[in-house]
């Protein structure tokens, strides 16, 4: 329930990849975790989290907001002012209690707000940058170019803040600071602090706020055109839960979901009830009905190659190609495999094998002296070093450099040795996920453990910031996933891009235990691709007006009776093919398992399926689908399933022309089982939701 409100919130409170937050995971990260702690606090401290997160004051460019100036002729930043209003709080117009428009004399709307009033919003907004500590004294800091933090909320520098008188709504005005209030001093901090707190309570307080957002909330959770009473007595509880708190908000989602219009039987068969699901949800429902198998422990060993074997103590019920996570503990000395998504080849029922990620794999044959390594995407030049290890074929392993470069799979290295050899090969290779260079000191962060000591050399190759290729000796180990070397350039700079070859032979026989976590959650972009595709990534909407707008009426009948639809602004011809067959690819993807294992995306391992208990000749004979289609009616939408739908469902998977049912086979119990929840999935009376 957390998740679906925190998700909720997203979709209000919008924030987005696209555009100055590319590449800022850490910051998207702790902004959804912000929506997660507050989905049921309370609305004034959530506004105010949203107002300070610094991803919130990239995104509407209320970091770096700077006073304005008579002299200049600049004034403070108005998008963060303009939109807390409109999209985050009360609207553009002035609603009653249960979300109607006001009307004046005329017949008019009545605004929330006008321009002076976001210009004084604005100015509230001015001052606020990366976090940083305070400074002596607690004083609040002066520094205006603090490093960057994603992360930590912004802080307030009042040298930058206005200091001005600032026009509210209702005509709330802020006194401008006078005295020692408009010199650097504890009481000018308190004064520009003051300033956002009172803004913030003028907002929270304004009649608009219940019946606004709680509208939004019902939309997302519940049914997409609410009634007016429906609205009202959620919002009544918004103002007041009870116990005189303005603002709870799990007295609020309490409130949408056990209301009479929630939960009645009665409302289902009224065709203006329910919401489309949002293709994003749609896929984390299934999700949740079909929840992965439980992490398994177990062990592994590797003995003269990069072959890793995990044996496990009970059935993986894997097939030759699934990708799972495995996260691995090292008993024999050695770095262990780097934890990370592996794609498996099973050998047993409780036995599969990995090649280890740190190794590049090759073959090799040596006349006279020459040695040719095959080896894809080695990424080597003339003259790099190299430590090889020969698994077969006799030569003899050790440190080589790069003679020549036949091509991007192919190499030579010269050798004393001139008896002839040939086999199979590999080359230790670093896990390198970034770098910070502080001074002449750099400090390498990888994804697994190096397995470095200090003194060991490692060849680094930089393709980002302004490294210097070359060998470099390891000064210091501060953690298996980190490692130092000492440069002559000073700099101060981070990166990744870098490809590192240690000049240590690998670890090629070693053993320890291992947690099989079947969820990878990898899931990548989901609004992207040109025939699947869900037109949803979570906090990558194209605009701050979300996906969809609140009030989104769908062309046709749907407008013509006056619903509100958002969740319909992505339906499109090419868009509802999309996302069916992005459906399609996680339930009937993954061919090569025959366990009742599937995933999205497209079998990948991302989120992982479990059809297994459904998966018995009893179910899955022909007399026993109506039992199963039953079954998953219930699982999936609350046995909402219509009567024609779960005939035609029945009919199609029941005809053997469509899905051989012999012995039966697993294969076939499976398909039978996948064919009823894709079925189910694709269903009109699935993606409306009732």
């Amino acid at each position: 329930m957390r998740q679906r409100v925190a998700f909720a919130l997203s979709e209000i409170f919008v924030i987005s990849e696209n555009g100055a937050l590319e590449n800022h995971a850490d910051g998207l990260g702790s902004y959804y975790d912000m929506l997660l702690n507050d989905a049921f606090g309370n609305f004034r401290t959530l506004l105010e989290d949203v107002t300070l997160h610094p991803c919130m004051g990239i995104y509407l460019s209320m970091l770096g907001n700077n006073a304005g100036n008579f002299v200049t002729g600049t004034h403070a930043d108005e998008n963060y002012a303009r939109e807390v209003e409109q999209l985050f709080s009360i609207g553009l117009n002035r609603e009653w209690p249960d979300g109607s428009l006001i009307l004046n004399s005329q017949d008019s709307l009545v605004p929330t707000y006008n321009q002076n009033v976001i210009m004084g919003f604005a100015s509230v907004f001015t001052g606020w940058n990366y976090h940083q500590t305070n400074v002596a004294g607690g004083r609040l800091p002066s520094n205006w170019w603090p490093q960057s933090n994603y992360t930590n909320a912004m802080t307030l520098v009042p040298a930058h803040h206005e200091l001005g008188p600032k026009q509210l709504l209702d005509n709330v005005v802020l006194p401008p600071a006078w005295g020692s209030q408009r010199v650097p001093s504890t009481t000018n901090d308190a004064y520009c602090a003051k300033d956002l707190e009172s803004a913030l309570d003028c907002i929270f307080n304004n009649q608009n706020v219940g019946p606004f957002i709680c509208r939004q909330l019902i939309q997302r959770l519940v049914t997409s055109n609410p009634s007016r009473d429906y609205v009202y007595r959620v919002a009544q509880v918004f103002n007041d839960d009870g116990t005189g708190v303005r603002g709870n908000m799990k007295a609020v989602v309490q409130a949408i979901l056990l209301d009479y219009e929630a939960r009645s039987s009665n409302m289902v068969s009224q065709p203006t009830y329910g919401k489309q699901r949002e293709p994003m949800l749609r896929v984390t429902a299934a999700g949740r009905a079909f929840p992965a198998p439980a992490p398994i422990h177990g062990t592994y060993a590797e003995r003269t190659n990069q072959t890793v074997t995990v044996t496990t103590p009970v059935a993986h019920r894997l097939g030759n190609g699934d990708t799972v996570w495995l996260k691995f503990t090292d008993a024999s000395g050695h770095a262990a495999p780097s934890t990370q998504g592996y794609s498996v080849t099973v050998t047993g029922p409780k036995t599969f094998t990995l090649n280890s990620s740190q190794m590049a794999v090759g073959t090799y044959t040596e006349t006279n002296g020459i040695i040719t390594v095959a080896m894809s995407n080695n990424g080597l030049a003339v003259g790099d070093p190299i430590y090889l290890t020969f698994t077969t074929g006799g030569a003899d392993s050790g440190l080589f450099k790069v003679v020549t470069v036949i091509d991007s799979g192919h190499f030579t290295l010269a050798n004393s040795d001139k008896v002839s050899h040939a086999g199979s090969c590999v080359m230790p290779i670093l896990p390198v996920a970034g770098f910070i260079q502080t001074g002449t000191t750099v400090t390498f962060i990888t994804s697994g453990p190096h397995g470095l000591k200090v003194g060991n050399q490692v060849s680094l190759i930089f393709n980002s910031g302004n490294g210097t290729n070359g060998v470099y000796s390891v000064v210091k180990v501060p953690s298996p996933t980190l490692f130092t070397i000492n440069v002559l350039n000073s700099n101060n700079q981070t990166g990744d891009g870098v490809v590192g070859y240690p000049l240590v032979a690998p670890p090629l026989d070693r053993h320890g235990t291992v947690i099989v976590q079947y969820n990878t959650w990898n899931m990548g972009y989901t609004d992207q691709g040109t025939t699947s595709s869900l037109s949803q990534s979570p906090l990558r909407s194209p605009t701050v007006f979300n996906f969809f707008y609140p009030n989104y009426e769908f062309p046709g009948a749907l407008a013509s009776a006056g619903m509100t639809t958002p969740e319909f602004q992505l339906s499109s011809d090419t868009g509802v093919g999309q996302q069916m067959n992005f459906i399609e690819s996680g339930i009937l993807g993954n061919t090569g398992n025959t366990n009742g294992l599937s995933s999205f995306a497209s079998g990948n391992g991302s989120i992982v399926l479990d059809i297994g208990p459904w998966m018995n000749p009893k179910l899955t004979e022909d007399s026993g689908i109506p039992t199963l289609v039953d079954a998953l009616n219930t699982r999936l939408m609350a046995g909402q399933l219509s009567a024609d739908a779960k005939a035609d469902i029945v009919d199609y998977v029941a005809n053997k022309n469509n899905f051989a049912y012999t012995l039966p086979t697993d294969a076939q119990m499976r398909d039978r089982v996948r064919a009823v929840v894709h079925l189910i999935l694709n269903s009109p009376d699935y993606v409306i939701q009732k």
